[in-house]
């Protein structure tokens, strides 16, 4: 063995999780997969890392098991006391590829340059800095929370650090002008009709900055298994199994041409080309394959298929578009899609990740608990992540408690927009603008009650309320719950402390009351876009 291949990343500890004795450590994929008695809860990551990290130990798991041990659900249920020993057995057997340097290291193609080294091309020649692995670190221009500027000198990151970086990079790293390289001599990403490089195009996981689903386990062992899918399951979805990309025994183009419409060839993708080598902070980088969508990209029809469902993902209907993904979004906490996310059975033209239906295969449970996130995004830029548990009963399952809970959310969206109106008879009558002169937008008590209003009802004592679909009061009380929250979202936003606000405050508030559905109007019709319910909400 040389230095340039010492970092194996089944034996090096690079995993930071959670012990279950409330301690935090680093630990391997050895380690990982040789945890019989359960001693590791849960990986310790930012919602985008756990995806990432998550994604390569199913990606062992479901390779070492194979089709013949997960073909259908009897096997999947007798499986679970073998995923570790297996999976161990097969790391031993490939652990010549999972070195992070040198000749054949993890997920990098060896004939890689740099696109001016027409030569030989040796580790003297670069083309980017280590750091560009790190989503939360500033890179050129684009600030990001914690990072507002990029310094001209570069950053190091230990080896944990980078392999985590990679995998993240690999799945989430965005789209638009990126570094080129000579992958087997050809230009990554290639050149357009003007000679310039063209934009790289995203890596699969940002899509529509989808939402991911996993379910959690007792462990992080039982929680590998939980998400495992059995034959029976790809085939329903057409999904062909595939192989991990580092059991080829080269990573060539020719190599990769199935790679982006298998389940084992995208759990772990080669979205991007980048070669490190130990002891440098300078990688060379370029576009790597390119992974198919759910819906044609608008922008590029003739450089991305389409047509592949991310298995991970919550595909929901789109209105008269096509559907959709569900997504992270910022302003929208997961609890809100619930409806969707747990539609197993494909109700309402929404299909849930395809893990959940392991949850049906398991009768003696009471309940699971189910995580869900992802990375909220601006066109190029990172903006924040989102991330949610829920311990539910396995009632959340049947059809009359996900439609109790639909109509239940409908309810707080119909008195959100009824808040939003109060806000803004408020607001006209104070004769508040919404933009000044210059554009530059001021104090608007629509978005400020709005925005209070959603994060009322996440609160805890809410979120019991609405998660407590079995209750015989579940209606009443959720009613009352999304009452109060306007309420005191509209005085939060709407203040009344002047003769003139008191008058603007009465006018709007008003407008909180939401009439009944079943109460005719004075034409004779009746406000069909009101959930049924009693008088008031």
């Amino acid at each position: 063995m040389n230095d340039e291949n010492s970092y194996n990343l089944i034996d090096e500890a690079w995993i930071p999780v959670l012990m279950k004795d409330g301690s935090n450590r680093a630990v391997s994929l050895g380690e990982i997969f040789a945890d019989t008695d359960g001693a590791i809860a849960d990986l310790a990551l930012n919602p985008y890392e756990r995806v990432a990290v998550f994604r390569l130990l199913l990606c062992i798991a479901q390779a070492a098991l194979g089709p013949d041990r997960l073909k259908d659900e009897d096997a999947w249920k007798a499986a679970k006391s073998d995923v570790g020993p297996i999976s161990a057995d097969y790391l031993r057997k490939w652990h010549h590829r999972f070195f992070l340097y040198g000749p054949h290291a993890f997920l990098q193609p060896d004939d890689v340059k740099t696109s001016k080294d027409a030569g030989t091309g040796t580790s003297e020649h670069f083309n980017s800095d280590v750091s560009k692995l790190c989503l939360a670190r500033a890179s050129g221009n684009n600030s990001t929370l914690f990072d507002h500027g990029a310094t001209d000198c570069v950053r190091g990151m230990s080896d944990s650090e980078r392999i985590i970086g990679f995998l993240v990079f690999q799945s989430f790293s965005a789209g638009g002008r990126f570094s080129q390289c000579r992958w087997e001599g050809m230009l990554s990403p290639t050149n357009n009709e003007k000679g310039k490089p063209n934009n790289a195009l995203a890596a699969p996981c940002r899509e529509k900055d989808m939402l991911f689903s996993i379910l959690i386990g007792s462990n992080l062992s039982e929680s590998i298994w939980l998400n495992l899918l059995c034959k029976d399951i790809l085939d329903s979805a057409k999904i062909p199994l595939g192989s991990p990309i580092w059991e080829s025994n080269t990573i060539s183009r020719a190599k990769m041409l199935d790679t982006p419409r298998s389940y084992l060839g995208h759990l772990v993708p080669l979205s991007r080309i980048v070669k490190l080598f130990q002891g440098s902070e300078e990688v060379i980088m370029g576009e790597g394959v390119i992974y198919p969508t759910l819906n044609p990209d608008k922008k590029n029809p003739d450089k991305r298929s389409y047509g592949w469902r991310e298995p991970m993902a919550t595909v929901k209907s789109n209105g008269d578009d096509p559907p959709d993904y569900v997504s992270s979004d910022l302003t929208r906490l997961p609890w809100r899609d619930l409806a969707s996310i747990l539609a197993i059975n494909g109700n309402n033209g929404s299909k849930s990740a395809l893990a959940l239906r392991n949850i049906e295969s398991l009768p003696d449970e009471k309940e699971f608990v189910l995580w869900m996130g992802g990375l909220c995004t601006s066109q190029a830029k990172e903006i924040g992540v989102v991330e949610w548990f829920a311990r539910l009963s396995i009632e959340w399952l049947e059809d009359s408690s996900i439609q109790r809970y639909r109509t239940a959310i409908k309810i707080a969206e119909t008195q959100c927009n009824h808040l939003i109106s109060a806000a803004i008879s408020y607001s006209e009558s104070m004769k508040m603008s919404k933009v000044k002169e210059d554009k530059k937008e001021i104090y608007r008590p629509t978005d400020i009650s709005e925005s209070a209003y959603w994060d009322i009802l996440a609160q805890p004592e809410n979120q019991k309320i609405v998660m407590c679909v079995e209750s015989e009061t579940y209606m009443d009380d959720w009613k009352e719950a999304t009452h109060k929250a306007a309420e005191e979202a509209y005085r939060r936003a709407c203040p009344a402390v002047t003769a003139r606000q008191m008058e603007a405050f009465a006018q709007g508030f008003a407008k909180l009351w939401v009439p009944d559905r079943k109460k005719d109007k004075a034409d004779g019709s009746t406000d069909s876009e009101e959930p049924e319910g009693d008088d008031y909400v």
